[in-house]
């Protein structure tokens, strides 16, 4: 999606990726073959290139510094990325800089969960390799430490909320730093899926503000360039609390899109080719679903689409061109545009089970 910010193709871009044909390449990226987990081939990336940038956390810190050692240049910084990209270590820098967040203590995930101090519910996190719903476990009672993660990271205490809050902030070089609106996240009951994201969220003006506020006082205090999903809960009182901070693009703002006069890939090729933000309003209303491949089937993705021309009108489908569909993998996402907010989920609840993504094979038990 930042190859596709770029129509005019003033820019190269290079990924690293062990697929030669991934997602990127397929919208006219060069390749570079490693992995960004393990470190392979970022020296080759960085001879390709000016700057760099990361598209996802799970990605080798280290190796990420000697470059830097060496003279690359990466964004966000490789000192905001040691810190934000391991769990643990985030949730003790939020505390350090006196930002709000879910009391937590550190677990090495091979012994069994206290409750103490929290109390059942308790949420246990990992501190790497965690993202959409995965590396997440909620403890209900003593017996659920049969099923808690056995890596190394952190429980913090079950915050009841009214609702999840999810800000993009966008901040460049030069110290200008914004703020789309809040937006609303729905999850699935189980799996710490998203169901529905909905922007911008429903709360009132002054709520709206303070998240704003927070998601950029914390990106100013981490002294942070480049684009962050800031996810915060909102308590029963309406206090705003930091879940956690994700330093890339985010699933939160891939409606910016179509909604916006300016997305989050756009700013986020400004922010690393120098140029200035742009000025960025919504200008309707929409929501968002994610494309999971259906349980059953594996292989080729198959895309099947039952709307009728009436209701596809201000849809968007997006598929992002991986091309292998296993159940639960995230291989697109929906946005609905809408005259308000309500008409745009009552158009996206209607038309969600008609647009599905699966592998061709069924799978053989």
């Amino acid at each position: 999606m930042l190859v596709e910010a770029d129509p005019g193709n003033l820019h190269n871009f290079y990924v690293l990726d062990p697929d030669p044909d991934c997602p990127a390449v397929r919208v006219g990226a060069s390749h570079v073959a490693g992995n960004p987990a393990s470190g392979e081939g970022l020296q080759d990336l960085a001879d390709q290139v000016d700057i760099l940038t990361t598209e996802i956390e799970n990605v080798c810190v280290g190796g990420v510094s000697k470059l830097v050692e060496a003279g690359a240049k990466i964004l966000p910084s490789v000192a905001l990325l040691a810190k934000v990209t391991n769990k643990l270590e985030q949730k003790k820098w939020l505390q350090a800089l006196d930002l709000p967040t879910a009391p937590f203590v550190s677990h090495d995930g091979q012994h069994p969960i206290d409750p103490a101090p929290f109390g059942f519910p308790i949420v246990q996190k990992a501190a790497r390799g965690g993202y959409d719903g995965r590396g997440v476990a909620v403890l209900r009672m003593p017996e659920d430490n049969k099923k808690r993660l056995k890596v190394a990271g952190f429980v913090e205490q079950y915050i009841k909320h009214q609702m999840e809050l999810s800000v993009i902030v966008v901040a460049s070089e030069q110290g200008d730093i914004r703020a789309y609106d809040p937006v609303e996240m729905m999850f699935r009951s189980s799996g710490n899926v998203l169901d529905y994201l909905i922007a911008p969220a429903r709360i009132d003006a002054a709520l709206q503000e303070s998240a704003r506020q927070l998601a950029v006082r914390t990106i100013k205090a981490m002294s942070g360039v480049g684009v962050f999903g800031v996810e915060m809960f909102m308590t029963p009182d309406n206090d705003l609390l930091i879940n956690e901070i994700s330093p890339r693009t985010h699933n939160s703002g891939h409606y910016t899109r179509e909604a916006c006069n300016a997305s989050q890939f756009d700013q986020q090729l400004r922010i690393l080719t120098g140029q200035p933000l742009a000025e960025m309003q919504q200008h309707s209303p929409a929501v968002m679903f994610n494309l999971l491949g259906e349980s059953g089937f594996s292989g080729t993705p198959v895309l099947e689409d039952g709307c009728s021309d009436a209701e596809k009108q201000r849809v968007y489908v997006h598929m992002y061109g991986k091309q292998h569909c296993f159940p639960g993998r995230k291989m697109g996402h929906v946005t609905v545009l809408g005259d308000s907010v309500d008409a745009a989920l009552n158009r996206a609840i209607a038309i969600k089970s008609k647009i599905i993504v699966k592998g061709a094979s069924p799978i053989e038990n």
